[in-house]
């Protein structure tokens, strides 16, 4: 019997395509603080974790309001805008999910959005039996791009990070994949901003380009 097959996902601009309904959602909080929202600024916070993001903003606009009260006013408006929404997947990642479930490899999803919002969409994906492990940058102290939160995962299989590889829309979710010394692959997501992904080792800009011939290359 060959090594196990380890596969982890993020989820905000892979599994689904919420980075729309993301920045959609923290220009209307920055709005609320009178604080402007560049496109460039917006793409610098793409892959961080909810904390990470206000520690920024309350750094670089001098807020002097707290962090932790603007992370919760900002899941308070996130959850009350996405009840009435539909978020979809990327082109590709249903057929793509189906192609994991069909064969060895073990799943998980690692991202930096709290708990609460992953249960959600997985929740929605319908793919809670299709991951061992979920965890969130919002139950570590360093987000992306530090690799803490891709270490816990390897950590909860006691597996060889080498063993890894991982599916990133993000410059900090390439960095930390990386910096976990696992494999990366960039998926080029046009929703998910200009992200810098040359670091990656395959870069992709469709799922069908995961397909069972190439999948079973990785771990070769």
């Amino acid at each position: 019997m060959g090594k196990d097959r380890f596969l982890i996902f993020d989820m905000d601009g892979v599994l689904i395509n919420s980075e729309p309904f993301h920045k959609e959602v923290l220009e209307a909080v920055f709005r609320s603080q009178g604080l402007p929202m560049t496109g460039a600024y917006y793409n610098s916070l793409v892959g961080m974790s909810n904390r990470a993001i206000w520690e920024k903003a309350v750094k670089d606009h001098g807020l002097k309001q707290s962090t932790d009260n603007l992370m919760n006013y900002h899941m308070e408006v996130f959850f009350e805008m996405l009840e009435s929404r539909t978020i979809p997947q990327p082109e590709g990642m249903p057929e793509f999910l189906e192609r994991v479930r069909n064969s060895d490899i073990r799943c998980s999803l690692a991202s930096s959005s709290p708990v609460k919002l992953i249960n959600e969409f997985v929740r929605r994906l319908q793919i809670d039996s299709l991951l061992d492990h979920k965890v969130s940058g919002e139950d570590l102290p360093r987000s992306k791009p530090f690799p803490d939160i891709f270490l816990r995962v390897s950590a909860l299989y006691g597996a060889d990070p080498a063993d890894f590889w991982v599916i990133e829309d993000s410059a900090h979710g390439v960095k930390a994949a990386l910096a976990a010394g696992m494999q990366c692959i960039g998926y080029r997501n046009p929703d998910s901003g200009n992200q810098d992904l040359s670091a990656a080792h395959i870069e992709i800009d469709h799922f069908d380009e995961l397909n069972e011939k190439l999948l079973r290359k990785l771990w070769s």
